[in-house]
């Protein structure tokens, strides 16, 4: 499934075609990506290191809540030799019972969030960290700072005010926790109405229904009963600050006619020159995804013209999800069926570039066409991105599948089914999971089925 269905099902919304004709892109994005003479090249040489597979013994067995062996180890995030993610117990897989750290090198594995500590501002203790299904599964930890921002619920039993949870906060040196924002948080954006709802929409299978930059978190989030996460907010690590960037009631300067009905996918950029971190979010209205935003009105919106698009007058193209990678824009975006793929934005008057579409072909898949290009991640002047191929040679029943990097003009393979892990393992199946959090300087983390282990956490070292 690609990302623009996928947040279609969120959503559950209809595009009009007919809107798709005539709306158009505008940009203030000042650099792009270009992959003109795209060039496939074979895999990257790249260091394998596992950390923690599911079935693993868990270190906390003595915990009467816990079962004895890891499972649901996904969507790890990394800063330096520090790596977290969330976990299962083997023998209750409904929810996220704990958030976990280990260092790359595979030592130093400890528990430092768990359902036997109090949640800050809320009722008692936590009793997940997130669901295993639909929306809580995008809202992983993210690591900056050595801070550790993660969604948790609490043992309320008013059901509505568990279910809404809360934003919180966990300093990997000491394991303080500290509150961001929860149910019972005043909304600013009415006065006297409290959160409910913080998981918001991702594009992604991790890690975006909110940004964190190691000093303020960005996320979206709607009252008590609305399912529509409805404005865009801020805050510091421990709550202070707390304020609207914008709302649904806001005027909408570049596009008043479809006044947007919600907001999704936080998302942030840095101006190399000053340092300045700023926002970014995308919105949508009764006709679907129609805008992404950068502070409080639109920068980037629907394009009647991709790059490369075989067919450019069946259709308009639409954006929904994007990054930043500095002052880049990357973003998914498709044409209908026949044409999709991740693009950049040069500037506000410069084109749209293609980074990766479904007509390319990708190292070690060449003899497939693409089916899916799925979750990314930018960063640095790479694109990471998961891919899968048709079934079209009958060696793998589901088609190839695999994590590729696009950097200047070339393609390489980072992992694929097939390719050689560690200990002689082959990977059988690799994740779609990659995010924000999920590459720092010369280090990736993602998970992956192997011939010698179940779903495995890995970390990877690029040359």
């Amino acid at each position: 499934m690609s990302i623009n269905q996928m947040k279609k099902v969120e959503l559950n919304v209809r595009a009009n075609s007919a809107f798709k004709r005539i709306a158009a892109f505008t940009a203030t994005i000042l650099i792009g990506l270009s992959s003109a003479g795209l060039v496939g090249t074979a895999q990257a040489a790249v260091v394998f290191k596992p950390l923690v597979s599911e079935g693993q013994e868990r270190p906390d067995k003595a915990d009467p809540n816990s079962a004895d062996f890891f499972s649901g180890v996904a969507c790890g995030v990394v800063e330096g030799d520090d790596v977290v993610f969330r976990s299962m117990h083997d023998g209750f897989r409904t929810g996220f019972d704990s958030i976990w750290t280990i260092k790359a090198d595979g030592t130093g594995l400890r528990k430092i969030v768990s359902k036997s500590r109090a949640a800050p501002g809320g009722f008692g203790k936590f009793v997940d960290f997130g669901s295993n299904n639909g929306g809580d599964y995008t809202t992983s930890p993210l690591l900056q700072n050595g801070i550790v921002a993660f969604l948790g619920h609490d043992s309320n039993p008013d059901l509505a005010l568990r279910g809404a949870g809360g934003l919180y906060s966990v300093r990997l040196s000491n394991g303080s926790i500290k509150r961001i924002a929860n149910y019972n948080t005043v909304n600013p954006s009415v006065g006297g109405f409290l959160f409910g709802q913080f998981t918001g929409s991702s594009q992604q299978g991790c890690h975006n229904a909110y940004a964190f930059n190691g000093k303020k978190v960005f996320f979206t989030a709607a009252t008590l009963g609305n399912n529509d996460p409805s404005g865009v907010y801020q805050a510091r690590y421990d709550g202070v600050g707390l304020q609207k960037v914008r709302d649904n009631n806001d005027p909408d300067t570049s596009f008043p006619l479809f006044q947007p009905r919600g907001f999704y996918a936080p998302t942030l950029g840095v101006n190399p020159t000053t340092g300045t971190a700023f926002l970014g979010y995308a919105g949508y209205n009764v006709f679907g995804p129609q805008a992404l935003y950068v502070g409080g009105q639109h920068r980037l919106l629907r394009s009647d013209s991709l790059p490369g698009d075989p067919s450019p007058a069946t259709g308009g193209s639409s954006f929904n999800y994007f990054l930043f990678d500095r002052l880049t824009a990357v973003f998914y975006a498709e044409a209908g069926v026949d044409y999709y793929g991740i693009f950049s934005r040069l500037s506000n008057t410069g084109p749209i570039r293609k980074i990766v579409t479904n007509l390319d072909k990708l190292p070690g898949m060449e003899q497939c066409p693409i089916n899916v290009i799925g979750n990314f991640v930018a960063d640095a002047g790479r694109v990471f991105f998961f891919a899968t191929t048709t079934n079209c040679d009958g060696l793998t029943a589901n088609g190839r599948m695999g994590i590729f990097m696009a950097k200047g003009n070339k393609i390489e393979r980072i992992i694929g089914i097939g390719d050689s892990l560690d200990n002689g393992s082959e990977a059988v199946e690799v994740q779609n999971e990659l995010g924000p959090g999920s590459v720092h300087g010369n280090r990736l983390v993602f998970s992956v089925r192997t011939t010698k282990s179940n779903r495995t956490l890995y970390v990877a070292t690029l040359p």
